[in-house]
């Protein structure tokens, strides 16, 4: 064997060593995809989780009951509250909306909109801070479309658009 068969195959081994290594490192980038989904995940459902515990607080769930009933029966003091707490749940779904885990699930289109019609049907004040101040801070126009969908869908009308957190422009 001369030196140009040998060149040869040592060029032929390192091209499958090479090959080996490139389908090695794309299973890895697969797997280190798959962990940061689940991780998102997880995280997401803690923030949910932790979102969602405030309502049973003995503290503040009454006032979140009072605000989903009529947001306008609020006093001055639980109406920050309310709205703070709303602003937090937003700024999650937009997250979720944003990073993808918004879509098909058990044969719904949008997770988001039939979770927040379905929302705005049972607790018409939820409907009310979206209009007057959620809108405000929805900054995707897609997930504005949907919001303002499941809204119609939810209350049986457009939403409002004059108001801007918390203020009508059609009153000034």
């Amino acid at each position: 064997m001369d030196w140009e068969q040998l060149t040869i195959i040592a060029q032929i081994a390192t091209g499958v060593a090479t090959l080996a290594v490139a389908v090695f490192l794309a299973s890895q980038l697969r797997q280190q995809h798959r962990d940061s989904e689940r991780e998102i995940l997880y995280t997401s459902n803690e923030l949910y989780t932790g979102i969602m515990g405030r309502i049973v607080d003995p503290q503040f769930g009454p006032i979140f009951f009072t605000g989903t009933k009529d947001y306008d029966s609020l006093t001055e003091e639980e109406e920050i509250q309310f709205r703070i707490w709303n602003q937090i749940s937003s700024i999650n779904q937009a997250v979720n909306f944003r990073a993808g885990h918004e879509g098909l699930d058990r044969g719904i289109d949008s997770r988001i909109y039939e979770q927040s019609r379905g929302a705005w049907t049972m607790w018409p004040g939820l409907a009310t801070y979206y209009e007057r101040f959620g809108r405000s801070h929805t900054y995707d126009p897609d997930l504005k479309t949907t919001l303002d969908t499941a809204f119609l869908a939810a209350r049986g009308r457009e939403v409002e658009t004059t108001w801007t957190l918390g203020v009508n422009s059609r009153d000034s």
